[in-house]
């Protein structure tokens, strides 16, 4: 699942999902989720009508107020998304990207969130003291795996396609990536920083 391999001293640019990779869901969290809804059947509703909000095109809160009233529940979209929250950094990682920006590596965080979540981490994560840039689809209008999410980033950096490596757990987006010339690294257990560095060693990431 990975991109062909870079020459040394070529990569600008390291762009690095939140969730899955950088951030994990506190234990017991899911259940809590259930229990709001009541039931398993609610958190898998749910997560498919968040799909709508990534982009930012749909606001959240009237998403989850529609799934409340039809599910005639009681309870307030606030305290869905307080459990949204429920995050604990990997630190291991966030290390591994501070020593990439060390190497003179542009750093992005490249996530898809809803507003009220990404505004949340924003401003409650320490994301900014690792990352040149924060890329949150929801700003964006366009969320992984649409290609043009990479087009738009890249955009942004201005670097090149070739010379940039991304990093998610999810492989639709890391397949979205290679498809506009991304190098990429799949990363299905986070608990692995070591395995992540020698991929991003092999791609000629300095730093890492």
């Amino acid at each position: 699942m990975s991109g062909a391999t870079a020459a040394p001293g070529r990569i600008q640019a390291l762009l690095m999902d939140a969730d899955g990779v950088l951030q994990l869901p506190r234990d017991g969290w899911l259940s809590e989720l259930a229990e709001l809804g009541g039931g398993v059947d609610f958190v898998d509703e749910l997560f498919e009508q968040e799909v709508a909000a990534l982009d930012g095109s749909v606001d959240l809160a009237d998403v989850l107020d529609d799934l409340i009233r039809r599910r005639r529940l009681d309870t307030r979209p606030e305290q869905i998304i307080e459990v949204w929250q429920s995050v604990d950094l990997f630190w291991p990682m966030l290390e591994l990207v501070a020593d990439v920006r060390r190497g003179g590596v542009v750093t992005a965080l490249a996530t898809n969130q809803h507003s009220y979540r990404g505004s949340w981490m924003k401003q409650a994560l320490p994301y900014r003291e690792y990352f040149d840039r924060e890329f949150y689809s929801f700003e964006m209008g366009v969320a992984k795996p649409d290609p043009a999410y990479f087009e738009q980033i890249l955009d942004h950096l201005a670097v090149p396609a070739d010379a940039a490596v991304f990093v998610d757990d999810r492989a639709e987006n890391v397949d979205a990536a290679g498809s506009v010339g991304l190098h990429t690294v799949w990363c299905p257990t986070p608990e692995e920083p070591d395995a992540i560095r020698a991929q991003l060693r092999e791609l000629g990431v300095p730093g890492a």
